[in-house]
């Protein structure tokens, strides 16, 4: 007895859409050689030490093109895939986080094409509207 006949049209509609939905919420990335794919994760914390909760992370290119954009979770936690070619090692981009921007140099192997590319890059940051005095009283 076939697969088919044991399940039905019904089943068969069933599984395919299933199968369907499975491909389609796979992200983007999935698809991209393993060469192809940066990921800069990390944490933002305010400076008392708590998690910055929903804080825009933003990655730009020197001319201020945007790469990627998250907001970090409720343990101040954040993940942005990229995708990158051999000739963007070393490359520059601007991390952006309410006041505060950090330079951030791609790093890895060209010539490694299993290991999965990317670094860690955790802030310390003022909450927003909070920005930095020069320590002269203003009156």
């Amino acid at each position: 007895m076939s697969l088919l006949s044991r399940i039905g049209p019904r089943g068969v509609a069933v599984a395919a859409g299933i199968m369907l939905m499975a491909v389609s919420t796979m992200p983007a990335y999935a698809t991209h050689k393993i060469d192809h794919r940066y990921t800069v994760w990390g944490e933002i914390k305010y400076e008392d030490g708590t998690p910055a909760v929903d804080v825009p992370v933003q990655l730009m290119v020197k001319d201020g093109a945007p790469m990627g954009e998250v907001s970090t979770d409720e343990q101040g936690r954040f993940r942005i895939l990229l995708h990158v070619h051999n000739e963007d090692v070393y490359k520059v981009f601007d991390m952006r986080v309410n006041n505060v921007t950090r330079k951030v140099r791609l790093l890895f192997n060209p010539n490694d094409r299993q290991t999965e590319r990317g670094q860690r890059v955790d802030l310390v940051v003022k909450r927003a509207g909070e920005f930095e005095t020069s320590g002269i009283p203003v009156q």
